[in-house]
């Protein structure tokens, strides 16, 4: 009989040593804010001394639109080592995560509304805001 692996949310070694980063990614994010994203990743990885940077991307929108973000973040930052990781869609999976997490640094880009509220409401301070027309948005 084979025996299944059961995967679990451990990090894979490559990922060890890693500056963690939580993206928040929603509508509305112009290729200037992608620039902007790409850059804030690149100052908190390298502001700790660090060459690895694991992202977990959280974000209501479906894999074509929020991957174009992500992949403005790859290109813009090819020396470092990434990891990337799909952690959820909603407020609830943000908060769940930065809880397990402890305190990570929040990047929120676009029309955030919702998840913005959220962290306020949990009294979360640890984010940089990323919109260049924030409007009603905070």
């Amino acid at each position: 009989m084979v025996s299944q692996q059961v995967l679990t949310k451990s990090r894979l070694g490559i990922e060890e040593n890693s500056k963690e980063i939580v993206m928040v990614v929603c509508d509305g994010v112009s290729s200037a804010d992608a620039a902007m994203l790409a850059n804030e990743v690149a100052k908190k990885t390298v502001r700790e001394g660090k060459r690895r940077a694991l992202i977990y991307v959280v974000s209501p929108l479906g894999r074509p639109e929020y991957f174009e973000v992500v992949k403005s973040v790859i290109q813009e930052n090819i020396g470092l080592s990434m990891s990337i990781r799909y952690s959820g869609s909603k407020p609830k999976d943000l908060l769940e995560l930065i809880s397990r997490l402890g305190n990570p640094d929040v990047v929120i880009a676009g029309l955030c509304g919702d998840f913005i509220q959220a962290l306020d409401n949990a009294g979360y301070e640890n984010m940089v805001f990323i919109h260049s027309k924030r409007g009603g948005d905070k």
